[in-house]
């Protein structure tokens, strides 16, 4: 089980495996420095040209290994042989091909093979040069120092693949299970749109149907009923027409409203929806101001729906008329509606379902908030929005 103290695989890696380029560099920096005090022992000693020539060689084959890495190994460990020869110590530029092995190893190269060539040379060069026959402790020094370079390198190489490797192994898990939460989440919006497509579409053209029946079997002067019922009727097609959407939505996935064809209802539309609660019966004081400035698009469908919200509520919950104030002043956007409770209704009452959760959420996405107050006799919801979409503070 994951914990919060877990830590993520390449936070434990040591600085050699997140950045295996400084050993590299270290060795070539090593090599460098090694032959500066070569050189300058041969200067102080006056040696001969066979000290020269061995550093030098040995020297040019540690940096021709860097582009093709048998030739320059192969030329590098004739330093060794040739101070030999020339009666020269040979330690520096046995060591020099140390060294050189470590790099060759961390790129790549088989450990066993460059550490028997390179083993092999360092060998006969300290036994020839010493003296002391076939078992030379500083020979067998040599030899090791080879296999443990070749043994480093390599080991640091497999690590830091292994790491790579368990990186990417993570990587494409992460991206899986991104795949895999993306394709719950699509199979959940098919669910919904099903269940909305069953049940509410039906139910809802089910109702319109019914509106149509009683529409045409109203007796003569019924002219009040039939009023209602076409404004019944045009609120239900709207319905529709809107359970629609949200099914292309959630069939697609696509929230911008058709491909951005179809505008998303803003303020503009405020006039129009407090009409079609009028004619349904709803006494409505509404009080509109100047809403043609610039108002973000988030804020504008944000304040349409709270008043939305605001007069279904009151035509559900209250009684009587409901007084509705929208108006833009220093840069915010205020809606604020009362109306009396019906008689005998809780304050509690008001406040259970979806509703004024779905404002206070609208409210807080076009970055304003939401007051709901009044008390047993009146229920008022004030919502204040920046006209710019940013939070006020």
């Amino acid at each position: 089980m994951t914990t919060s103290a877990t830590v993520e695989p390449w936070e434990r890696k040591s600085v050699w495996i997140r950045y295996p380029a400084l050993l590299d560099r270290g060795v070539v920096i090593v090599t460098g420095l090694a032959s500066l005090t070569e050189l300058t022992r041969l200067l102080w000693l006056q040696q001969g040209i066979g000290g020269f020539a061995a550093l030098a060689v040995t020297v040019a084959g540690a940096f021709l290994s860097r582009s093709r890495a048998w030739p320059g190994l192969v030329l590098c460990i004739c330093g060794p042989l040739i101070a030999e020869l020339t009666g020269w110590d040979p330690m520096v530029t046995w060591t020099i091909c140390v060294f050189t092995v470590f790099s060759l190893t961390l790129h790549g190269l088989s450990p066993v093979r460059s550490g028997a060539v390179a083993g092999i040379a360092v060998y006969l060069s300290e036994v020839y040069f010493q003296g002391n026959g076939w078992v030379e402790v500083t020979a067998l020094a040599a030899v090791l120092s080879v296999w443990a370079a070749a043994a480093s390198g390599s080991a640091v190489r497999a690590n830091q693949k292994y790491w790579s490797a368990l990186e990417q192994r993570t990587r494409d898990a992460i991206a899986t299970r991104e795949i895999e939460a993306n394709r719950r989440v699509a199979e959940e919006r098919l669910r919904i749109a099903r269940d909305l497509h069953d049940v509410v579409g039906h139910q809802v053209a089910v109702v319109s149907m019914h509106l149509g029946v009683a529409e045409v079997s109203l007796p003569p002067g019924s002219e009040s009923a039939l009023t209602a019922l076409a404004a019944a009727r045009t609120g239900v097609q709207a319905v529709l027409l809107e359970t629609q959407r949200i099914l292309d939505v959630l069939r697609t996935g696509d929230t911008d409203d058709d491909a951005g064809t179809r505008p998303a209802a803003g303020v503009e539309g405020i006039p129009a929806l407090v009409e079609s609660y009028r004619a349904i019966g709803l006494n409505v004081r509404a009080t509109v101001g100047d809403l043609t400035g610039q108002l973000d698009p988030t804020v504008s469908t944000a304040a349409f729906r709270i008043v939305q919200e605001a007069l279904t509520n009151a035509h559900r919950y209250g009684a009587g008329r409901v007084d509705l104030d929208v108006t833009v002043e220093a840069g915010l956007l205020t809606i604020h509606a009362a109306n009396s409770r019906k008689r005998g209704q809780p304050a509690e009452d008001r406040r259970a379902g979806y509703g004024l959760a779905g404002m206070r959420e609208r409210a807080s996405s076009a970055g304003g908030h939401l007051l709901v107050g009044g008390d047993d006799h009146r229920f008022t919801v004030t919502a204040t929005l920046p006209t710019n979409g940013k939070t006020h503070s």
